[in-house]
């Protein structure tokens, strides 16, 4: 049997530092789609639509009567019973299907959301893609379909149903003003088609810009920990504002055409209405025509226009959300990695085994045949195809895998898989074997965890994390797997840790074929068989004899020390963020902190308040014109019908075509600088996260990990840029109009003032009770839901091949459907809150107008007319007045989320000097490290040298502060005690972006990022410093990768895929030494740097390690006691 995959190549990812790297990215179509949403929701969108109409007609048919009857003088006591009678009713059938509509649009977009995101979770765990913008587009760019549905398609519904209906009544009342409409009303869909020919390649182009650019910042953000070990995070604060910039730039560029658009149609739709209103007002000034049917007609006129317009506006605000429904459609059409595994037979078996990766000329594994049974070691050089194998085996090969052969007698649900680098999807060490089908106390005692059971499991050392991997790959043993697959089961782990782990293994060797492939001789001992992978041809050995030989007779590669008791553990998890009940994917980071900074609105938009002052300033002027507007209207039509001649008129036109024009161009200008203002707002704000997370990252891994810089980057970032707008404006333009309003009216007409001011008022103040109750937190939950969304879809994405190799994928998707449908119900609650709220406006302004139509019959109908239309045009201001305090408790929350991050921290007092020259020693003077909040040091008391020639090796168990000792060097974390000295001088003295600049950290597992090799190496210095082909060269020669850069095609130039998945992880651990190698820094910390090596390639690349460090501070951790040399000093914590 032959199974292949495509040999297409994927599309590239993302390089964060070339930001117009060109990726395929497929043409946006600019023709409205439906989407999955089911077609029985356009019936009722439809009906809805035809019952707002049919609400409109009756109030304005009780508006039309009163006024006419006060022109008249006819108003009854019977005549305005009829009125109000049929006035409310019109008011209430449009307000609830206002509310239904918005409800029904809502829930369609829900479903679809909830449908989108389940299918693309389980397709994210099948094609496994890492890329951090799939968890964006799983959540923020899902959230855009809400435009969509909630705007383009009831547009869309509402332009087929809407018109017919006017038009008939308004045929009714005068054939000629119905004539006038058809004749013009074709004016709005054709000058829609031509404008969105002229602007669709343009918005198409900046679509892509900002597909390319969201997965930039998504990049950047998961990449941080690697730019800060590096010294590189100033530079890229640099990259990222300059990528932000573009991304506000393109984003505006896109709403500006919109704008543009939403303006041609508005100036279109007041033309048309005016040529509509010259008819009625000449044939009322000769006479020929009576004015209620006027009015009716000067009424209605405007929706038949309306409708049109709004589905031009309607479908450039949704462009987002249909790039995104795009954008989901292309990922889930990506076919799944191939499985070669086959459940029949009782033993495992491979046959002629060949894969092949995408890129790469030579094959990753060829011709392996082998028989599986007892535990199987698996041998090799690091890159061989040690971890291609065993990927095989658990059905974890990448999607760009070609992939030939058999492999029988594996039940892909009965498999447990520990891999070379596990990442986690649970938020603590618990909830994680929870998962996996465990007992979590057993487990996590079985490997010696039972003390960070309940800390977060970003937080956990790699040594740890290894544990934890491992605890449960033999949990799915414990569950009935047949198959245990262990790739690197005790790296990173000291001597007593690899002992529980080995023992743990053997326990499970009679109830389960065991594949492990390992370079310490002691875990290969434990080997009956071994299958040796040379990079060519793969073969079994079932004398395992030499090998054991070797680990009997050699150096056992792990340096023996006491056993751990449970102190060791305890000094590194008695403190702050390790400490404490489970974290939670929306955990608040001032839980870590003990307080979070307040971070007020006015403190946040104070910084561009003339930005602000002006969008607020034009967003008054606008409404007030197309109030004035609507009010001068309804004053020229009734005037009309009793002035003889047009001379007096003239003025009224004059200003009616004024206001029109006016209020189009203010709305344009007010929207482009209210969003101008909120992107300057949001991008200073991103820039402050980013520097405070990388201040504090080191300190603690929570906020570099789990998708945490994503969350705060992007998703919150990005809401609150969004809510700004839509909060800020509206509710101080709002309270604004409604005192200009009530002091029209009492200009106009001072016996509608108390009627008039006390009905807004109420109306705004019932809308918003109602939004509060009936949503009942719905919006808060809402934004805190997207957190908890975007994090588990970034775990999900980073630990889709565990999920997957585990058969445990369906699990992990089952809690996030349950998180989703969590969401989906705080979205209906906010949802049905909000149209509560339109509906309460639409029913009080529609009231107030025929409140003042038959109130007060002794006010003269001109009078009467301006009020009245005034009333109903004051619906959509005092709708968003509602709307935006109903986003206020939601602004309120993020901003609470946000300033926890920007809350105080502790970190070191520096000073504002240099070091003197190269930096040839770091000495460590009683230095004692403790997490807030804690009684205990993590580290105490540490004296150490480390000077050039002469490493500092730090040895120690899992969890005994080896790492945060090496943070402390950075700087990143301050001293309770103790001083760290560069030369002569304590680091503190210094400047904190000098002293920055003289230390480069490799951390263990450094992130890769999705460019090419060439771009990764780059990340080491300055663009200005650059080095050359022939340095980067070198530097990848002596930490061996001159054998894997001769045999690619491209060279440097080779993409490395997202999250460096092209490399093996001891390619990748390599990789990551030569970029802090290429650093100029004079201080070099290397944390497990031989971890994933062949014992060959180790001692090679440590070798080589020596010669080109030989002027540099080093300062080591590992476990491999082969990395020392006599001269180092040793110094172990515990």
């Amino acid at each position: 049997m032959v199974m292949r995959r495509s040999t297409t190549r994927p599309a590239q990812g993302i390089d964060p530092w070339m930001l117009e790297a060109e990726r395929t990215v497929q043409r946006i179509s600019t023709r409205p789609d439906l989407g999955p949403a089911p077609r029985s929701s356009l019936v009722a969108l439809g009906l809805l639509a035809a019952l707002r109409a049919l609400g409109l007609v009756l109030v304005a048919e009780a508006v039309a009567r009163g006024i006419a009857g006060l022109a008249v003088g006819t108003l009854s006591t019977g005549s305005v019973r009829a009125i109000l009678v049929l006035g409310m009713s019109g008011v209430l059938l449009r307000a609830a299907a206002e509310w239904a509509t918005e409800t029904s649009a809502r829930r369609v977009a829900i479903a679809v959301k909830q449908n989108l995101r389940g299918r693309l979770w389980r397709h994210m765990v099948q094609a496994h893609d890492p890329r951090g913008g799939t968890a964006v587009l799983a959540t923020d760019g899902l959230d855009d379909l809400d435009e969509y549905y909630l705007q383009s398609v009831p547009a869309i519904v509402a332009a087929i149903v809407v018109p017919p209906l006017l038009l008939v009544r308004i045929l009714a009342a005068d054939w000629v003003s119905a004539l006038a409409i058809v004749v013009t009303i074709p004016l709005v869909p054709l000058f829609m088609v031509l404008i969105g020919r002229h602007t669709g390649q343009r918005t198409d182009a900046a679509l892509r810009a900002l597909a390319r650019l969201s997965d930039h910042l998504a990049e950047l953000a998961r990449g941080l920990p690697v730019l800060v070990g590096l010294g590189r995070v100033e530079e890229q604060t640099d990259s990222l504002d300059t990528i932000q910039r573009i991304y506000g730039r393109r984003t505006q560029e896109t709403l500006r055409w919109a704008f543009l658009s939403a303006l041609a149609l508005e100036l279109i739709a007041t033309i048309s209405v005016a040529v509509v209103a010259v008819f009625l007002g000449l044939r009322l000034l000769g006479g020929s025509m009576d004015l209620q049917p006027a009015l009716l007609a000067l009424l209605l006129a405007p929706e038949c226009f309306t409708v049109f317009r709004r589905v031009g506006v309607a479908f450039h605000a949704s462009q987002d959300g249909l790039a995104a429904l795009h954008r989901v459609r292309e990922h889930l059409e990506v076919a799944p990695g191939t499985d070669l595994r086959e459940a029949h037979g009782a033993t495992v078996r491979v046959a002629g085994l060949e894969v092949r990766y995408s890129g790469r000329g030579a094959a990753a594994l060829t011709g392996l045949d082998a028989e599986l049974s007892g535990i199987v070691a698996v041998t090799g050089a690091s890159g061989a195809g040690k971890s291609t194998f065993l990927s095989a085996l658990v059905g974890a090969l990448p999607v760009d895998a070609i992939v030939h052969g058999r492999v029988t007698g594996i039940e892909a649900d009965l498999v447990g898989w520990s891999p070379q680098s596990p990442r986690v999807f649970g938020a603590t060490p618990r909830a994680e074997l929870a998962l996996y089908g465990a007992d979590p106390a057993a487990a996590l005692a079985e490997v010696g965890l039972s003390r960070v059971a309940e800390s977060a499991a970003a937080e956990l050392s790699p040594g740890e994390l290894r544990r934890l991997s491992v605890a449960r790959a033999l949990a799915r043993v414990d569950a009935g797997a047949r198959l245990l697959v262990l790739d690197e089961p005790t790296a990173h782990l000291d001597h007593h840790a690899a002992e529980l782990v080995r023992d743990a293994i053997v326990r499970r060797a009679e109830r389960a074929t065991i594949v492990l492939a390992s370079h310490e001789p002691m875990t290969l001992d434990l080997a009956t068989s071994t299958i040796r992978i040379s990079g060519q041809a793969g073969r079994a050995d079932d004398d395992a004899s030499a090998l054991t030989e070797a680990a009997r007779d050699g150096d056992l590669g792990a340096s023996p020390v006491p056993a751990v008791d449970g102190n060791a553990d305890q000094g590194r998890y008695g403190r702050g963020p390790e400490q404490g009940v489970c974290a939670g994917a929306d955990e608040q980071v001032s839980d870590e902190t003990g307080g979070a900074q307040r971070l007020s609105l006015g403190a946040l938009i104070g910084a561009h308040g003339r930005l602000w002052a002006g969008a607020v300033g034009i967003s008054v002027l606008a409404t007030s014109l197309g109030l004035a507007l609507t009010a001068l209207s309804g004053w020229l039509i009734v005037r009309s019908s009793v002035e003889e001649y047009i001379m007096y008129l003239l003025v009224a036109i004059v200003g009616v075509r004024a206001f029109g024009i006016g209020r189009s161009v203010a709305t344009y200008a007010e929207q482009l600088l209210t969003h101008h203002a909120a992107f300057r707002t949001i991008d200073d704000l991103r820039l402050r996260l980013w520097r405070t997370i990388a201040a504090r990252g080191t300190g603690s891994r929570r906020l570099l990990e789990g998708g945490a810089p994503l969350d705060y980057l992007v998703t919150q970032a990005d809401e609150l840029r969004d809510q700004l707008p839509r909060v800020v404006t509206p509710v101080i333009s709002g309270v604004a109009v409604l005192l200009g309003a009530t002091l029209t009216t009492w200009l106009v007409t001072p016996e509608f003032t108390v009627l008039v001011g006390a009905g807004l008022v109420t109306t705004m103040a019932l809308g918003a009770v109602l939004v509060a109750t009936v949503e009942r937190g719905g919006d808060v939950a809402r934004v805190a839901g997207r957190s908890r969304l975007v994090r588990g879809s970034a775990s999900l994405s980073a630990a889709a091949a565990d999920l997957r190799g585990n058969g445990v994928a369906a699990a992990a998707v089952d809690q996030l459907d349950e998180i989703n449908r969590k969401q989906s119900a705080a979205e209906r609650r906010a949802t049905r809150g909000a149209g509560l709220g339109t509906a309460a406006v639409t029913a009080g302004t529609g009231l107030l107008a025929v409140l003042v139509a038959v109130t007060d019959p002794a006010v003269d109908a001109e009078r009467a007319s301006v009020i009245a239309l005034l009333c109903l045009a004051l619906g959509e201001s005092l709708a968003a007045w509602v709307s935006a305090v109903h986003r206020v408790p939601s602004v309120r929350s993020l901003l609470h989320s946000l300033g926890s991050v920007l809350g105080p921290f502790p970190q070191a007092t520096w000073g504002v000097g240099a070091p003197n020259g190269p930096v040839n020693s770091v000495t460590l003077e009683q230095v004692s490290v403790r997490y807030p909040h804690t009684a205990r040091p993590a580290v105490a008391g540490v004296d150490a040298v480390a000077r050039t020639g002469c490493w500092l090796f730090l040895d120690g168990p899992s969890g005994s502060g080896k790492s945060t000792l090496l943070s402390a060097v950075m700087g990143a974390l301050p001293l309770s005690g103790g001083t760290i000295w560069a030369e002569t001088s304590p680091i503190t003295t210094f400047a904190e972006k000098e002293w920055r600049s003289r230390v480069a950290w490799c951390p263990q597992d450094a992130y890769v990022f999705d460019s090419t090799l060439r771009g990764n190496l780059l990340l080491s210095r300055p663009a200005a410093q650059a080095p050359d082909d022939a340095a980067l060269r070198r530097v990848l020669e002596r930490v061996g990768l001159t054998v894997l850069l001769d045999a690619l095609p491209d060279g440097l130039d080779t993409r490395v895929g997202a999250g460096g998945r092209a490399l093996s992880g001891g390619e990748r651990q390599r990789l990551a030494v030569a970029r802090a190698l290429l650093t100029r820094a004079d201080v070099l910390l290397l944390d497990e740097p031989t971890a994933h090596l062949d014992t060959p390639t180790a001692d090679a690349m440590m070798e080589d390690l020596r010669t080109a460090a030989d002027d540099k501070v080093v300062i080591l951790v590992s476990h491999r006691h082969d990395d020392r040399r006599p001269e180092d000093q040793v110094v172990r914590l515990s």
